[in-house]
């Protein structure tokens, strides 16, 4: 099983059908053994065969989440290498002497030196792909550092000293948005729609949330106008309507 802490990396589909699978498979879980007649129309309800199914169970006594009941990637792991290690210490050592040079030349240029060190040793030389990914994979941090020096690296890539300084209430308002780690339901059946996105509207000098907006749509300028409509305005009202006692609130306006 995959234990996967970012949700948003999670395709709709998936975690579709992991919240689908939880409640029975929490109900099966609950019991020690699993009811068999129970277990077997779980089995025919979720399409899965029985092994495939105790192995969820299992997952999720471990870790009691919808998350725990993603299944597992199927292929090569990203991020893995299936070359030869001769071949791969001919791109490595290409990386290193000629592509991390003060020339800054091109991948197709370290192409072409991978292919003669790899003739040299009559070896096959790699596809043009893969030396793309081994340097994506590069930090831009040190691959600035041995081509422009230390001192550029750091003035583009480490953080500045100092701090942010803000004296007033609303001097400065920053907005984010994140999508909600939970799952919105339809009314009548109970189905899985998709997460909400929350909009926030935070206040710097107090770290008061002093504005937000949530909705199923994805983040554009129509969620920060709206979370910056109910910034500035009243909220004894929408208070009010939450049930909440807004004389005994405290609100900056």
């Amino acid at each position: 099983m995959v234990d996967r802490s970012d949700i948003n990396a999670v395709d709709d589909a998936a975690w579709e059908r992991a919240v689908a699978r939880e409640g029975v498979i929490r109900r099966l879980a609950s019991n020690a053994p699993p009811n068999r007649a129970e277990f077997l129309k779980a089995c025919r309800d979720l399409g899965l065969k029985r092994s495939r199914l105790y192995e969820l169970i299992s997952a999720y006594k471990a870790r009691p989440v919808a998350s725990s009941l993603l299944a597992a990637q199927v292929g090569t792991p990203t991020g893995s290498r299936r070359l030869p290690d001769e071949i791969e210490a001919v791109i490595s050592g290409a990386i290193e002497e000629f592509y991390k040079s003060l020339q800054k030349p091109s991948i197709n240029a370290l192409q072409k030196e991978v292919r003669r060190r790899c003739s040299q040793r009559g070896l096959r030389p790699p596809c043009w792909t893969t030396l793309r990914d081994r340097v994506a994979a590069i930090d831009p941090a040190e691959l600035m550092a041995a081509r422009e020096g230390a001192k550029a690296s750091r003035q583009r890539h480490h953080p500045v000293p100092g701090s942010y300084q803000v004296k007033r209430a609303y001097e400065v308002v920053q907005i984010d948005h994140t999508l909600v780690d939970v799952i919105v339901v339809d009314r009548v059946h109970r189905k899985p729609l998709q997460r909400p996105w929350l909009t926030l509207a935070i206040d710097v000098a107090s770290r008061m949330v002093a504005g937000f907006y949530l909705t199923l749509e994805p983040p554009s300028a129509l969620s920060v106008a709206l979370a910056i409509q109910h910034l500035v305005q009243p909220k004894f009202g929408w208070l009010e309507s939450l049930g909440s006692d807004a004389g005994e609130c405290r609100i900056l306006r």
